[in-house]
This record gives C-alpha cells, sequence and structure tokens, in this order.
C-alpha cells in the first residue's frame, strides 16, 4: 500500500504541465520530466532556461547547456529565454535548506507557482513552513522524477 503523501505527490505531478527546476542533481531528472510530456524550465541567478530534446548536436547553443545524449536518445538541451515561463505548475528546487527563503520570495511567488516540491535529498521544516505562509502545495521525501516515469 502506497502512503498518503505518495499519492498526493502523484496526483499534484499528474495534474501538472510546467515544471522549473532550481537546480538539478544529473541531467536525467529533466530528461525524464520532458520525456514524461511536462514542459520543463530552469531558474539559476543568471536567468531563465527552456529544455528541450533534440535529435542533432545544436551549434547555435553554448556548450554548457548541452548534455550529451549517453546511451538516451537525443541531446538535452538548456536555451536561455528573456523572459520567465508565463505559467508554472511546479517549482522543484534542490538547493541547501539556506537559499529557499530567497528562491521563494523572490522568484516563486513572482510566477505564481501553485507547488514547492523539494528534490530527495533536500528536506526542510523552515521551507515547510513558509509554503503554507504564502498558501503553496508543499512535496519533500518524493523524487519527482521517479513519480513521473510512474504516470
Amino acid at each position: 500500500m502506497q502512503h498518503d503523501n505518495t499519492i498526493h505527490a502523484r496526483d499534484i505531478l499528474k495534474d501538472a504541465k510546467v515544471v522549473l527546476l532550481v537546480d538539478w542533481p544529473n541531467p536525467d531528472l529533466p530528461r525524464t520530466l520532458l520525456e514524461a510530456g511536462f514542459a520543463v524550465f530552469c531558474y539559476s541567478p543568471n536567468g531563465f532556461t527552456k529544455a528541450e530534446i533534440v535529435a542533432e548536436y545544436p551549434h547555435d547553443v553554448n556548450d554548457k547547456n548541452i548534455f550529451p545524449r549517453g546511451n538516451k536518445t537525443g541531446f538535452l538541451v538548456f536555451r536561455p529565454m528573456g523572459d520567465p515561463p508565463p505559467v508554472t505548475d511546479i517549482a522543484n528546487i534542490f538547493r541547501a535548506e539556506q537559499e529557499h527563503a530567497s528562491i521563494i520570495t523572490n522568484v516563486l511567488l513572482e510566477l505564481n507557482v501553485k507547488c514547492v516540491w523539494l528534490q530527495p535529498p533536500v528536506t526542510s521544516s523552515k521551507t515547510r513552513d513558509l509554503a503554507k505562509k504564502h498558501q503553496l502545495t508543499f512535496i519533500e521525501g518524493q523524487d519527482i522524477a521517479q513519480i513521473a516515469r510512474q504516470l
């Protein structure tokens, strides 16, 4: 039997279309979300990027934003964007706890994010409280890529 929080996380992900990654543990995470049909964007202090998988090596993108296919199909590419994504359902955060408050208040609230999802092993009771204060759904302890594979 599944725990309620696993079912809740799956329901949240099932209803989402757009995921914003605030860092990620490895290229498999954004690739898995793209392959599962999500629009994937990333945020860093340098701005926003849009993730995509392309068949051929793109020569119009900085090499640091291209991840080779390895044993996967296509290249994972992050294209810089001038503006943030117009809609964001879930913000998946893979950053240290001391950065969460700034990320939420300075970036995520501006984007009208509905859900803050901490990517394991990241956890934080302070972030849970901050999400609650801003009426955001909060998920931790669940790997978003693992759940996306199950959808």
